[in-house]
């Protein structure tokens, strides 16, 4: 009996490893994109202005430039520039700055997106350094005026 019930667990226990894995997940697609990197980039700038986002894309790519080239191939990357354009459908990346400081429990906007994504979906990153992939519908909510 005792037997029995270790099978069933350790059988029970296999089943969800091998369906949890069964292919990457949303996160793992997501988090390995050049959108990544630049939200965390994005941070590190607010971290070194006083909680003021970049006023443009301009100030914003002189910041990644003059970051060590050790910091930028930590991400995997090679070249700054590549960043800039998503590895999905290929188009430069759409930004909304905002040049304010931020205040202290403000929430996340969004930041950065792909202009046509895959599938109808497309990948979007906030001021908090999160990445995720949403829908047509949530995207305009998210971004009204891209």
């Amino acid at each position: 009996m005792n037997r029995r019930l270790c099978l069933m667990l350790l059988g029970m226990g296999s089943a969800s490893l091998i369906l949890g894995c069964g292919g990457r997940s949303q996160s793992a697609d997501t988090e390995s994109s050049n959108l990544k990197p630049l939200a965390v980039l994005y941070g590190k700038f607010v971290g070194a202005n006083r909680g003021r986002g970049p006023k443009d894309e301009n100030e914003f790519r002189a910041f990644i430039k003059s970051r060590p080239q050790s910091e930028i191939e930590g991400f995997g990357i090679k070249d700054p520039e590549s960043l800039f354009t998503s590895s999905r459908d290929k188009k430069p990346y759409k930004f909304k700055f905002e040049a304010k400081q931020a205040v202290p429990g403000q929430s996340a906007h969004i930041f950065a997106w792909e202009q046509e994504g895959v599938g109808g979906k497309r990948y979007v990153a906030g001021t908090l350094g999160e990445v995720k992939e949403v829908g047509e519908e949530e995207f305009r909510t998210m971004v009204p005026n891209p």
